[in-house]
């Protein structure tokens, strides 16, 4: 269970207490929408057919996040209320008022709330308990932002904040793509984005094309910097780096791949956890020291 994206943040105070973590989490755990509810959140297992909400690794720890959304789609609610609002012209021989239409619409909510179907989604979580981070497998910020702070109602005695760097993400991308050579350990790959710092935004994006380093250099010259870039880590695991220091798009290369040859779901669950802790662990670091290291009055 590898993640694809990556939102990272420090505990800045506290730690998390292993001994009491099941625990606190089962008392937030995800309950099901109640009959006039759109949705609901808690907390749910990690992993499948166990009765724990933490899956543990040394010092890495999962969780989940489980969200419940009733889907009501608007399409839907539309019909409804404009059938009923045509019968209503018809009974009273005039057009409904805006303050009719208004209460017609949200009588048709209520009736169809109950009959909505309902899905579930789960937003995985790791801790670090080494490097005292936690990172959120999402590219959605505000999914990122609901994950912690249901974490922080758990366990009151911890804070986290966005983990920053020196040098911003893209200063440091628009660096390497100006002539600057990234570290070692990195290589650059074929998918960018290039944005105009004016008002105007514009963007350029290289989808699966080699990068002209005169062509990227006359664009950044004329007052473009880089919004993202696609890159891979020793050979090993390819990302997306993002201006927002968000990671997106990991995919664990061959080499990876082939050192995981179990085909059991249960022992694939864990050996892809802890390679995937492994290798993240050691990615993380080399990233946040390419980016001048971890800004710690931020944090």
């Amino acid at each position: 269970m590898w993640f694809k994206n990556l939102i990272i943040y420090r505990i800045i105070d506290g730690t998390v207490d292993l001994s009491n973590l099941n625990e606190a989490l089962s008392e937030h755990q995800l309950q099901s929408c109640l009959q006039m509810q759109m949705q609901s959140h808690g907390w749910v297992k990690p992993k499948a057919d166990s009765e724990e909400f933490t899956h543990v690794c040394d010092q890495h720890v999962l969780i989940a996040l489980g969200l419940e959304k009733k889907l009501l789609p608007a399409g839907v609610i539309n019909q409804y209320a404009k059938d009923r609002a045509t019968t209503m012209e018809q009974q009273q021989g005039h057009a409904v008022s805006k303050r009719q239409a208004k209460t017609i619409k949200e009588a048709v909510i209520n009736e169809l709330m109950p009959r909505a179907f309902v899905q579930r989604q789960a937003i995985y979580a790791w801790i670090d308990l080494t490097q005292q981070i936690v990172v959120i497998d999402t590219a959605n910020l505000k999914q990122a932002e609901t994950v912690v702070e249901l974490l922080l109602k758990t366990i009151s005695t911890v804070r986290l904040a966005p983990f920053s760097t020196n040098v911003s993400p893209a200063t440091v991308m628009t660096r390497w793509l100006s002539g600057d050579e990234p570290p070692a350990v990195f290589t650059i790959d074929r998918d960018c984005e290039l944005q105009s710092v004016d008002n105007e935004k514009s963007l350029i994006r290289y989808t699966q094309h080699d990068l002209d380093r005169n062509e990227t250099v006359r664009y950044i010259k004329a007052g473009k910097k880089v919004k993202s870039l696609a890159m891979t880590w020793t050979n090993s695991i390819s990302f997306v780096l993002h201006e927002s220091l968000q990671i997106k798009r990991i995919v664990p290369l061959d080499i990876l791949k082939e050192s995981t040859n179990t085909v059991d779901a249960d022992d694939l669950f864990d050996s892809d956890f802890a390679l995937m802790t492994g290798e993240l662990s050691r990615l993380l670091p080399d990233l946040f020291h390419a980016l001048g290291g971890e800004d710690k009055a931020k944090s």
